[in-house]
């Protein structure tokens, strides 16, 4: 019994790296999703709905670990370095960055080509926005005293969460539509132009608010030097 259980959860395990459960070969995206069967060997993937809906739910259960725990690092390194400046903006960077390639591209993998496409760069262009928009209100923080620690904490921790959790979301209704076998629609693909004019506007709000930054740190670290007897600006 054991080894049976040990054997579907493996068999499982090479479906979500997108794999065929018997030969191991990479399969075509969609392949699983919508229980075709491998085209090298011929072995069933997942030919009930049931099976594909245990595929999904296994999916969602990893991400979301996953999801938490970047969180949870992103909580504790900002806690560490609140005080400098871009480094809590280097942390959700890394995180998003692991997220990418633990939760991301797992689910990329059961896709067809053509979704594919449309998703990762749908989630690649949201996650420039998001970027952006995190580096202007965490480094706004950084001037602001009563912003403590855990403020920043908060934050930061919050923006992993709230990016991931639309992430995994997105990416989980992607999959739900592929294992029913809908097309990708046009409005899907008109969004990614939209969300690229987005992103160029945040990218140039972030440029302005980082040279804004840095200039008034020049001006205070001159003003404390002005201050100090016998040093010189």
């Amino acid at each position: 019994m054991q080894g049976s259980a040990a054997n579907e959860e493996h068999e499982l395990a090479l479906l979500l790296s997108g794999r065929c459960r018997r030969c191991a070969e990479r399969l075509p995206g969609g392949t699983a999703l919508r229980g075709r069967p491998c085209p090298r060997c011929g072995e069933q993937t997942l030919p009930g709905a049931t099976d594909r809906a245990v595929l999904h739910e296994l999916h969602s259960s990893q991400s979301a670990v996953r999801l938490w725990l970047a969180v949870a690092a992103v909580a504790a390194g900002s806690l560490v370095a609140s005080w400098f400046p871009l480094i809590n903006s280097l942390l959700i960077v890394g995180a998003l960055v692991w997220l990418r390639f633990t939760v991301v591209k797992p689910g990329l993998a059961l896709l067809t080509p053509r979704r594919r496409i449309i998703t990762r760069w749908t989630l690649r262009l949201a996650t420039g926005c998001f970027l952006a928009m995190s580096v202007i209100v965490l480094e706004l923080l950084t001037l602001i005293p009563a912003a403590g620690p855990l403020v920043k904490m908060g934050v930061s921790a919050a923006e992993v969460g709230g990016a991931g959790l639309l992430a995994r979301r997105y990416l989980t209704w992607q999959l739900s539509r592929e294992g029913h076998g809908v097309p990708v629609a046009f409005w899907e693909i008109a969004l990614l132009a939209v969300i690229a004019l987005v992103l160029l506007a945040m990218l140039a709000s972030t440029v302005a608010v980082v040279l804004w930054i840095l200039g008034k740190l020049g001006l205070l670290q001159a003003q404390v030097l002005s201050l100090t007897p016998g040093v010189r600006p």
